[in-house]
């Protein structure tokens, strides 16, 4: 029996030390100092905010869904604004019904596209993965913006 309970007891202190990683990992995540930023595009010029080789193939990448959602040639839709946000949690202030999301700031953007009159938006997190925003579910960031 106590052999039983010194195997439990190890058993739980592993789970224990494992989760309070991932919790100290989240917590300096989450307290990284991040400036807020606002681009604005020149509809005439190349997209090219910030400079980043990623952020230039996140930003072709929305462009590229943002054409196939409203039918249009991709020369046709363009950025509006690229907006450097804290979002609240894991859904990137975009959440869908029914889903469970990691509660802790993430760091990301807010990108407003334009096709031909209409504005779509898009959150994204700095790992450059991105999702198109209905008007519906859209959230705005979090106040609690660690700069």
């Amino acid at each position: 029996m106590d052999r039983i309970k010194s195997v439990d007891g190890e058993r739980m202190h592993r789970v224990a030390t494992r989760c309070a990683s991932c919790f100290v990992a989240l917590a300096l995540l989450a307290c990284t100092p991040m400036s807020r930023e606002e681009f604005h595009a020149d509809p005439e010029a190349p997209v090219k905010p910030g400079g980043s080789q990623a952020m230039q193939l996140m930003l072709e990448r929305i462009l590229a869904d943002a054409a196939q959602r409203t039918g249009l040639p991709r020369d046709e839709v363009k950025v509006l604004t690229v907006e450097s946000v804290t979002w609240a949690d894991g859904a990137l202030g975009c959440p869908e019904p029914g889903m469970m999301y990691t509660q802790a700031l993430v760091r990301g953007y807010r990108v407003r596209v334009d096709a031909a009159g209409t504005t779509l938006l898009y959150h994204a997190g700095t790992q450059h993965t991105f999702v198109h925003c209905p008007p519906e579910r859209a959230q705005g960031p979090s106040p609690l913006d660690p700069t």
